[in-house]
């Protein structure tokens, strides 16, 4: 039975990164934008850490110790000005001048709605820089600590008060952050007022650790029961931009609460674990068994290794496994160049690293593989998915201009078999694998098509 076939492609760009390194605003970047291989493939495009910088972070990122091996792992000499502060530690909810020297993105946002781009920007709703204006202009709306007898994750700000530092409840807090107070009522209308001027420049937002301001996960964390709805929030900027999305990055299996309060989609990390820990029969049952269609998934994103690093030549195969199901899929810049280096997220320049051919020519196929599919599309699962007592992963995904194969072994042993003819699988002369570029000729046989996998080996062949 065929099923519609429903994918969202979000690509990252470290906007900071790309303007620090190229040494121009983004306006005049743009067409540099447009030429990378990910843009046309993708359907949205997240600008990560486009807001004001905040002068406090900046001071606290060039001289913490714990942050400079990081930083000598991506530039052999760090210069004044490589260190730019944490882009998580927002001054304001204004562009930086790095990104623009304009008042907003309207100029940015309207060249993405030009190119039929959604732009999605960062919302960080558990904490700002500790040096951003509204504390001064909102000291309650920020979790105060002048009762607290130990002073552990707080700090004393110029306005007379002691206030928590933003945190999880599972480590210290952000030094560079102010906690907002989600027991204070008048924190949720302040986030309306934000997120209403940012919905104004942008399609959708990407909701930092969106699970801290939920009432248990606030209570854990700083003994205070939260009174922040994300329901309403959501809710009521949708009611004034109705398509305005909002992704959450959230973990602690707590992303069925999210997507119930009004998420679009919620990041999904447990597929990445069971690839990074070689648990590949739970991932193929998780791959058939969920539709996937509010769930972000990713290789890489700007908090974990790159996929490269993590994965090696495997991170092809779990592409193509990503491609071939629903949902969103997270791509972050530089994956396609084959990467192995994480860049901190405070720095604006580092070194260039070179480029892995054999991973720039897999994306390169597998991005304009997907590219030819049509607007209407379906997927299959066959029901021949047993060969020799040895389960693969087998889909078909249909379009009116393409029809594609993807079969993979997660055994710990090699499988072979044979794929009948159909009316989506029909005879070819040679097929090429879009995962390694060979081309296999074919013999006419009644059994169909032949193949051999070896152990986690993945094959995506369209006709």
């Amino acid at each position: 039975m065929k099923h519609p076939f429903h994918q969202i492609h979000l690509y990252e760009i470290g906007s900071r990164l790309f303007c620090g390194k190229k040494g121009k605003p983004l306006p005049l970047l743009l067409n540099e934008i447009q030429e990378k291989i990910p843009f046309g493939w993708a359907d949205e495009i997240w600008l990560m850490g486009i807001w004001k910088n905040s002068p406090s972070s900046r001071k606290i990122a060039e001289t913490m110790p714990a942050l400079r091996p990081g930083y000598e792992a991506v530039k052999s000499k760090i210069e004044p000005g490589d260190v730019y502060g944490s882009p998580y530690a927002i001054y304001e909810y204004k562009p930086d001048p790095i990104i623009t020297d304009k008042d907003d993105l309207t100029e940015i946002y309207e060249w993405f709605q030009s190119k039929n781009k959604k732009l999605i920007l960062d919302f960080v709703p558990n904490h700002m820089a500790i040096d951003s204006p509204l504390v001064s202009n909102h000291p309650k709306s920020f979790l105060l600590a002048n009762e607290s007898k130990d002073f552990k994750d707080t700090f004393f700000h110029p306005n007379g008060n002691r206030y928590f530092y933003g945190k999880d409840p599972y480590f210290d807090g952000w030094t560079d952050t102010v906690q907002w107070d989600f027991s204070n009522p008048e924190v949720e209308g302040l986030h309306i007022q934000i997120l209403r001027e940012i919905a104004k420049q942008c399609d959708g937002v990407r909701c930092d650790m969106a699970m801290l301001p939920l009432h248990d996960v606030f209570e854990k964390t700083h003994g205070k029961r939260s009174v922040y709805r994300w329901e309403t929030v959501i809710r009521t900027i949708k009611q004034e931009f109705p398509h305005f999305k909002f992704y959450a990055e959230v973990y602690w299996g707590l992303e069925s609460k999210l997507l119930s309060l009004g998420f679009d989609a919620t990041y999904e990390k447990r597929l990445y674990d069971l690839f990074l820990n070689q648990n590949l029969q739970a991932a193929k049952e998780k791959l058939c068994s969920e539709s996937n269609l509010n769930q972000i998934r990713f290789l890489e994103n700007h908090d974990e290794e790159r996929a490269k690093h993590c994965f090696g030549e495997n991170g092809k195969t779990y592409f193509s496994l990503l491609s071939a199901n629903q949902g969103t899929i997270l791509f972050y810049d530089g994956q396609e160049l084959g990467l192995s280096k994480k860049i901190p997220v405070q720095m604006i320049r580092t070194d260039e690293e070179s480029t892995d051919l054999e991973a720039f020519a897999f994306y390169e196929r597998a991005l304009a593989a997907i590219q030819k599919r049509e607007k209407s599309i379906f997927y299959r699962d066959p029901s021949y998915s047993e060969f020799n007592g040895l389960s693969i992963f087998c889909r078909l995904i249909l379009s009116e201009n393409q029809r594609e194969l993807i079969i993979w072994n997660p055994n710990d042993i090699s499988c072979s078999g044979w794929i009948p003819f159909q009316d989506e699988i029909i005879y070819q002369k040679e097929l090429k694998d879009i995962v390694t570029g060979n081309v296999f000729p074919q013999e006419k046989k009644e059994e169909g098509l032949y193949f051999l996998l070896k152990p986690n080996e993945l094959q995506w062949f369209t006709f």
